[in-house]
């Protein structure tokens, strides 16, 4: 796989660690708000705190409701549709020790056009910016490539997940390469060992609706994370009625609830949708759906249990995949559509890709997994492979590499109070509060949130 072996591939511009302890803050959503982007800063800043040479790293959460309780541990928050708050926060950090700052971008959780407001806190800090791009889309609209240039401008350093992201970035004239750092999505260890367990007969914490028989003896398909129309979760349940004429063991477990986002805008629309496709091809004893988010015992077993992880999403453009990397990490073999980071994901053989839309297609790539062992274990086994490089003890090492690059590469700036800059849409007191939070705060996450 691409993104792993680039983690790995220390090149010309890779830093020499120096024995200076160094503090970071990350700018991102953040539990409890559920968004996979926090979950992500969540585990990455988790994972940092165990590197030697990392002193602290604060969390500064971007929150859409700004009065719901946060984590004890954020040294600040944004309110994401505040343009003030960016600028403010950006002071607020000027103001601290930290050294570098992380900013986990994705256009819908900053505020104004496309995110535009984030460039007012890139324009405004004086640390030196590291920006990871959790999208990088090959056909923006003007104003995003706009928004997109302008934050890479301004960044010191850009990681991306795989070297896929890396071509579309310098090919949309977005970063030069020179700036670009490739360090794959990281998942935790326990999925990589669960598996073994489970075949040493552990008992699974998780229960899938109906009761635990329910997916005991069973051929076992499943996909989780936050549900929306692009995850295509119909044409995985279109497939199902082809499955079962050969397979009649088969049982598929969607597990994760609507994204918030989602359910704001169309309520439960999309998963009602869903259970009636299962109730009219008569599948109510092969589909299992779980409303839940699980915790990381619960989704650890869930993938030890699974034969065959989905992904049939709809969009091409995806760039990175929490959920595919999750069940590469725990071994699962996989069968998915060609969106960017499934192709590079699966390359080497850690599944097999089917077309946009395609249940027939999908249905016979799950059947020849299931009819021909060999095969479907010989997936497994480079899914592991591909799972061992992508623990997050080794990408958290990574990403450690680059803030140290960035930050002994580019002092603080001295800002200019005479500058003039783009006026922020102040109309009520900034959310963003230091906190009294405990130096290397590791507060327990009591729920996973996975997209």
């Amino acid at each position: 796989m691409e993104a792993a072996s680039s983690l790995h591939d220390r090149d010309a511009h890779a830093t020499v660690w120096d024995a200076a302890p160094m503090r970071a803050a990350i700018l991102s959503t953040y539990p409890p708000r559920a968004c996979g982007i926090g979950t992500f800063s969540f585990d990455v800043r988790s994972a940092l705190l165990d590197v030697s040479g990392i002193e602290d790293v604060h969390p500064i959460a971007v929150v859409d409701e700004p009065s719901s309780p946060q984590r004890p541990e954020l040294l600040a928050t944004v309110c994401q549709g505040m343009r003030g708050d960016y600028v403010r926060t950006a002071r607020l950090l000027d103001r601290s020790d930290v050294d570098v700052v992380l900013l986990e971008h994705e256009f819908g959780i900053f505020g104004g056009q496309d995110g535009e407001y984030v460039l007012s806190f890139a324009q405004e800090l004086a640390q030196p910016l590291v920006v990871t791009l959790h999208t990088v889309l090959s056909q923006p609209s003007p104003h995003q490539l706009g928004v997109l240039t302008a934050l890479c401008s301004r960044a010191e350093r850009v990681t991306v997940m795989t070297d896929k992201a890396r071509r579309l970035l310098i090919e949309l004239g977005a970063s030069t390469g020179e700036k670009i750092r490739v360090v794959p999505h990281g998942a935790p260890v326990v999925l990589g060992h669960r598996r073994r367990e489970h075949a040493a007969g552990r008992r699974p914490t998780y229960v899938a609706p109906g009761g635990y028989e329910r997916t005991q003896s069973r051929f076992l398909l499943s996909t989780f994370g936050l549900l929306s129309a692009g995850k295509g979760l119909e044409t995985a349940i279109e497939a199902l009625p082809l499955i079962v004429e050969r397979h009649p063991e088969v049982m598929y477990v969607i597990a994760g609830r609507t994204h918030p986002q989602v359910a704001r805008r169309e309520g439960e629309q999309y998963r009602r949708m869903l259970e009636r496709l299962v109730a009219d091809l008569g599948l109510g004893d092969h589909v299992a759906f779980d409303d839940r988010f699980l915790s990381l015992d619960e989704l650890a077993d869930l993938l030890a249990a699974t034969d065959v992880f989905l992904t049939p999403y709809r969009s091409r453009e995806q760039i990175s995949s929490g959920s595919l990397t999750f069940a590469v990490a725990a071994g699962c073999a996989a069968v998915s559509t060609p969106y960017w980071y499934a192709e590079d994901m699966l390359a080497s053989g850690a599944g097999r890709i089917v077309p946009f839309n395609a249940p027939q297609a999908l249905a016979e790539a799950v059947c020849a997994l299931a009819e021909q062992p060999d095969r479907l274990a010989m997936a497994r086994a480079e899914a592991r492979r591909i799972g061992s490089q992508l623990a997050w003890p080794s990408v958290a090492s990574a990403t450690a590499s680059v803030l140290r690059e960035a930050a002994t590469r580019a002092p603080r700036r001295t800002r200019d109070p005479q500058i003039a800059f783009p006026p922020a849409e102040i109309s009520h007191p900034v959310s963003g509060r230091a906190t009294a939070a405990s130096p290397r705060s590791r507060a327990p996450m009591p729920i996973e949130l996975r997209i």
